[in-house]
């Protein structure tokens, strides 16, 4: 690249000729070090991989029901969860046999890393349904399901920004100020499909709106897209909004990609068609009616309520922006008022996804999520807003800086304490003097971490061990309150210290 301490100009380097798989995937630009690129990869990998593995947010409902999807699956071959029904308010019933109301793409992704465990287990004389062992396979299933796609997603968005000729340096900046300040941490220790759905959307996205598609690489984003239909209902018009710019901009790619994508597709059908007698019968149709309105399409449906736009995106409670406050670079990259038509397909269709996923959580009568924090729903549309950062970041830079820094301390804060905040599922939030944020800083100042008490099995007969529903690792090696976050430390200063390194010698622009 450059010489050391100044910065690099992508329109001055010579061209290179990469012919190999990784350059065709990702589309690298002219100039670009692939060695380079790989080594800050894998320095992202680990970093992101430790500290999303690090916590452990416990039970609750809807983690309960996905856990005992998967134990009903490798336990007793069925998707039903009848025997485990006490274990979960986050269910539905059909034919007297009861079932999660989640979309089965989570549990069919988990089922192989609890087949591993349970089976280990069971060789070594564990009981898989001690609480001992319950905890550890469902810690180690949260952090493959949830945590991992995190750490990709951040990978991912290292990747999209490096095609839009993003210094390294300022690559690695805006991908992890997204890992770090963003739902993604506190979500990455949660059994929920938010992270799952999140990293496959973006990943298809990232594949198709490349300069070049090769058949092989539509197949793939078909199939993280299908993924991505298979494991939550919300994502069907996102990626029918994907699949669109293919036939618009990749026609030549559309039929490898419904190739790809239709397989989960057709299992997600035949999965309603054996569990429920239709294909358009879902977990979600036969979810209880405590979480229906009457009146509302599909009990769960309104016109969209113009007032939760204010309480999805900047109310203390739920506001997206003012939990994540570094999403607002991707807000200060656009131009106002907004040009689609200028900009063309490859701007329109990440607002167009965003959009959706904020307009029907304004309709959504559970748009508050329960008990969680944040507005959960709007995990996967996280990336497709924050793609646009990059101009944000070169026209705002000390702005971007303090927006990501403050992000930080508000989602390692929230992450430390307690994700799994009380709230009701539906109805207005509560008044603005309540603040999430707020209340997770002075818990964590006085030494309050790892709060929340909702097992993974609640009907265990031993609640003693509710104090350890949730914890850090640190907490497991004997360290209490602060302390336990204390070995994380090293880790966010040799992150630090490598970024800066990098900085000094590649330049930030």
């Amino acid at each position: 690249m450059s010489a050391r301490g100044t910065r690099t100009s992508y329109a001055t380097l010579p061209n290179v000729h990469a012919e190999t798989l990784w350059s065709r995937a990702i589309h690298v630009p002219p100039g670009l070090k692939m060695q380079s690129d790989r080594r800050v990869m894998a320095v992202l990998f680990c970093f992101f991989a430790f500290l999303y593995a690090w916590f452990f947010q416990g039970g609750g409902g809807n983690q309960n029901s996905q856990f005992d999807s998967i134990r009903a699956i490798v336990e007793r071959g069925t998707v039903d969860i009848t025997p485990f029904a006490a274990n979960t308010e986050d269910s539905g019933e059909y034919k007297g046999r009861i079932y999660s109301n989640k979309l089965p793409g989570l549990a069919f992704a988990a089922t192989s890393f609890y087949l591993a465990a349970y089976h280990l287990e069971l060789f070594f004389g564990i009981d898989p349904a001690s609480f001992v062992a319950t905890n550890f396979n469902s810690e180690w299933i949260t952090f493959m399901v949830s945590g991992v796609p995190g750490v990709l997603l951040v990978l991912t968005l290292f990747l999209h920004f490096r095609r839009k000729k993003a210094s390294t340096y300022e690559a690695l900046f805006l991908a992890s100020a997204f890992g770090v300040g963003s739902l993604l941490l506190p979500y990455s220790g949660v059994m929920m499909d938010h992270l799952l759905t999140a990293c496959v959307l973006f990943a298809s996205w990232h594949i198709v709106s490349a300069p070049e598609l090769r058949a092989n690489l539509a197949i793939a984003a078909g199939l993280l897209s299908g993924m991505a239909i298979l494991t939550d209902a919300l994502a069907w018009p996102a990626a029918g909004l994907v699949f669109l710019y293919v036939v618009a901009k990749q026609r030549h790619a559309f039929k490898p990609f419904l190739l790809g994508a239709l397989p989960l597709v057709l299992a997600l059908l035949e999965y309603n068609y054996l569990c429920f007698d239709s294909i358009l019968r879902t977990n979600h149709s036969i979810m209880a009616d405590e979480f229906k309105t009457p009146g509302y399409l599909s009990g769960v449906l309104y016109w969209p309520e113009p007032i939760r736009l204010f309480w999805l995106t900047i109310h203390p409670f739920r506001g997206l922006f003012y939990c994540c406050p570094v999403l607002l670079i991707g807000l200060l990259s656009l131009r106002w008022p907004l040009r689609i038509q200028d900009s063309g397909w490859e701007t329109a269709i990440p607002l167009l996804i965003f959009a959706y996923y904020l307009l029907f959580n304004m309709s959504f009568n559970g748009w508050t999520g329960g008990w969680a924090f944040g507005p959960r729903y709007l995990i996967p549309a996280m990336a497709f807003l924050y793609a646009f950062a990059l101009p944000g970041y070169r026209r705002f830079r000390a702005v971007s800086c303090g927006l990501a820094a403050i992000s930080a301390v508000f989602m390692l804060s929230v992450t430390a304490v307690n994700v799994m905040l009380p709230a009701h599922n539906s109805g207005p939030p509560p008044p603005m003097t309540t603040n999430p944020v707020f209340d997770s800083i002075r818990d964590l100042l006085a030494g309050q971490i790892s709060v929340s008490t909702q097992v993974i099995l609640s009907d265990t007969p031993d609640f003693v061990h509710s104090k350890w529903a949730s914890y850090n690792l640190g907490e497991l090696i004997g360290l209490t309150g602060l302390w336990s976050l204390l070995p994380v430390m090293p880790a966010f200063l040799g992150f630090a210290w490598y970024a800066n390194r990098l900085r000094i010698t590649y330049g930030t622009s």
